[in-house]
């Protein structure tokens, strides 16, 4: 091999790792996003109030997101491994018929009629294994949609 082939093959070499580093740099920034392995209520908080949910803390650092007028919570689990939507109406025309076809029509939540009668929502998101602040916000998005169609279809 002469010196100008040897010369022209580490030119090539560089040029590939060259244009691989330019490839990395220009990834979306979803490859580059933070992974929650668990989550606090005030990370939850703050990306609530970064998405423009009416949320506030209560005194007992539960989190109370209002929805359309109605207080809801978003629960966070003791280790902070789990992130619950919780939403319960005393009253209305619900009955355990709608209740039951919420949950034969519905993916992703669970409807239930507690023991004080009363109509009961709830979606969960596990945090096991990590999730990004992207996977946060859908799940606030079907919660908030979930809950909108549920007081329509189960409550009212």
């Amino acid at each position: 091999m002469s010196g100008n082939q040897a010369v022209g093959g580490i030119r090539k070499r560089w040029l590939g790792v060259l244009a691989a580093l330019v490839l990395l740099m220009c990834m979306p920034a979803a490859y580059a996003q933070q992974v929650y392995k668990s989550v606090t209520s005030a990370q939850v908080k703050s990306i609530m109030v970064g998405e423009g949910f009416a949320v506030e803390t209560s005194d007992s650092g539960k989190l109370i997101w209002k929805i359309d007028g109605y207080k809801t919570a978003m629960l966070l689990g003791d280790d902070g491994l789990s992130l619950q939507f919780y939403a319960a109406f005393a009253g209305g025309g619900s009955s355990l018929a709608k209740v039951n076809k919420w949950n034969k029509d519905k993916r992703y939540s669970r409807s239930y009629i507690d023991d004080d009668g009363d109509p009961v929502l709830e979606l969960d998101l596990d945090v096991t294994g990590g999730v990004t602040r992207e996977r946060i916000i859908d799940f606030l998005k079907t919660a908030r949609m979930s809950f909108t169609a549920w007081h329509e279809e189960v409550v009212e």
